[in-house]
């Protein structure tokens, strides 16, 4: 009994001076550090951008003097200098979600606290809510970049931003692009992963010669002469726009005749060739001649066809993404089909047939997300006769087999003091319709599409070129392209309820142009959109 008592005496005293020991020594020095970062730590910057961390910290480590280091890392390596309470880095590579790493070290008693961020950076031509500009400067073809570096998007504010003339140029040790500009096309090709980041090509269209860009830096790739049978194009011709899809490519000449190709590898640019036959419509023999093909969708696999306008025909075909036979690259490359008239629940009456349009000049044609899983066609229309304005909203599935028409919708376009020159439509869901008069954009509500459009944005000169296909939410920007060669970005989100100090955001309201980011004479504009899952 009493080696029991004794016992339980030394383990009293042994407890009594760990509890001790506790409290002097974990409790009161041992004050556990806890890192956080602003903007829930995670940031995205562009190579050459100037990044700077500072720590958010549950207490105020500055006048401990020696007690604590730092330790800074990126994806588990460090730098020079990347020992000091804050982080400061002049960006000079490109990372993917990329994990950094704060360590402080408590000296005083071994311990280190890790706080954690995650950095993306995109390259230099890689920024979200960026641009391309097209235009001639001199005789020759100029590519300009609009990289807006950073954008505060609760208050829709262009922060920080950046245009750089003849980036083409800047990017080839000053070689010139051409001469005789036409348009732009973003091209995109299938990933080898699911997860792959694809950037698309650039394909530029002049009487030169188009060009092939690498959407990453804009060096050039390829002259597209070389993707022809042969490595040089169809006598005589100039080529034009067209659509890129997974295993189906088809191009234009002047004449509005359509060239094709079928690839065997998707996952890589510019496979194969394209053949110096012009294509038929199926069941035809002549070549189909002043078509159009419409853009929209840059990855047309989305769907499993592009629409193209029969201009010689007024109608409208398909083409589809895939070959009709394999085993013949004659026959295989590319099956243009005619579309039927409407859908079976239309009444043709009420609308313009799609196999017969005579009577009506395109003036516009677009595609456009319809509301999930449905594809549009939008037709602007203008009736011969008359000289009226009509805008043909073409509801279709969005499937990989044969297009398959829901319905029609035939609007008069009311309220345009002459015929547009130029319009523009968002790409997904779009509430607003925008067309250019001589230096005037007017605004059609499409959820009151009976009522006349109302003038948008009055400018200094003629508007020559628009684009609202940006991929930012409910695709909010459209950039203008004026004669004199100034570029503009505006609001177009809540188009109908803005002030006249909200719908222009480049260059800041009330802010002079600067002279020297003058263009030239615009052609074309396109935004970048860096991704083709853009559905």
């Amino acid at each position: 009994m009493k080696n029991i008592y004794c016992i339980l005496l030394f383990t009293a005293f042994i407890l009594n001076a760990c509890y001790d020991d506790k409290g002097n020594y974990n409790y009161k020095d041992i004050n556990e550090i806890e890192i956080s970062f602003e903007d829930d730590a995670f940031y995205t910057k562009t190579f050459g951008e100037v990044l700077e961390l500072n720590p958010i910290l549950n207490f105020d480590l500055s006048q401990e003097g020696d007690r604590y280091t730092y330790l800074w890392k990126l994806n588990d390596e460090t730098r020079e200098g990347w020992d000091q309470p804050t982080l400061k880095w002049e960006i000079d590579e490109v990372v993917d979600r990329g994990k950094i790493s704060l360590e402080i070290t408590d000296h005083k008693y071994g311990v280190s606290y890790l706080g954690y961020a995650t950095l993306s950076v995109v390259g230099i031509y890689e920024n979200a809510r960026s641009w391309m500009i097209l235009s001639e400067v001199g005789g020759k073809s100029q590519l300009s970049y609009f990289n807006m570096l950073e954008y505060d998007s609760e208050v829709d504010t262009i922060i920080s931003s950046r245009i750089t003339l003849d980036v083409y140029g800047m990017s080839n040790d000053g070689a010139e692009l051409g001469s005789g500009p036409i348009a732009l096309q973003e091209h995109f090709r299938e990933g080898v992963d699911w997860n792959e980041n694809i950037i698309g090509n650039v394909c530029v269209f002049q009487e030169s010669g188009a060009v092939d860009l690498s959407g990453v830096d804009f060096t050039k790739e390829i002259d597209m002469a070389e993707a022809f049978d042969g490595g040089t194009y169809p006598a005589g011709v100039i080529l034009g726009p067209g659509t890129f899809m997974d295993w189906v490519d088809i191009v234009t000449d002047q004449e509005g005749r359509l060239y094709s190709r079928l690839k065997s590898v998707s996952t890589v640019y510019n496979t194969d060739y394209f053949l110096h036959i012009p294509l038929s419509c199926t069941g035809e023999t002549e070549p189909l001649r002043n078509c159009t093909v419409i853009p929209g969708y840059y990855r047309s696999n989305r769907t499993g066809y592009n629409f193209v306008y029969d201009g010689e025909n007024k109608r409208l075909l398909y083409v589809t993404n895939g070959g009709t036979n394999w085993e013949s690259d004659l026959q295989g490359a590319g099956r243009v089909t005619a579309l039927p008239a409407c859908g079976e629940n239309d009444d043709i009456d009420k609308i313009i047939p799609l196999n017969d349009m005579k009577g009506y000049e395109l003036l516009k044609a677009t595609m456009f997300g319809f509301g999930y899983p449905n594809y549009g066609v939008a037709l602007l229309l203008k009736e011969e006769a008359t000289g009226k304005i009509f805008l043909q909203r073409v509801k279709i599935t969005g499937s990989n087999a044969k297009p398959r028409i829901l319905e029609i919708f035939k609007d008069e376009v009311i309220g345009l003091p002459g015929i547009p020159t130029v319009s523009a439509l968002p790409l997904n869901g779009p509430e607003y319709m925008f067309f250019a008069v001589d230096k005037n954009v007017y605004c059609l509500d499409l959820n009151n599409i009976t009522k006349p459009v109302t003038l948008y944005k009055s400018f200094d000169a003629n508007v020559v070129a628009m684009n609202a296909e940006s991929e930012t939410y409910s695709c909010a920007h459209m950039a203008v392209g004026l004669e004199n060669g100034e570029f503009y970005i505006l609001m177009i989100y809540g188009a109908k309820n803005l002030s006249e100090e909200e719908k222009v955001i480049y260059p800041k309201h009330g802010a002079a142009y600067p002279a020297e980011e003058r263009m030239g004479r615009i052609v074309d504009i396109k935004y970048k959109q860096l991704d083709h899952w853009n559905y």
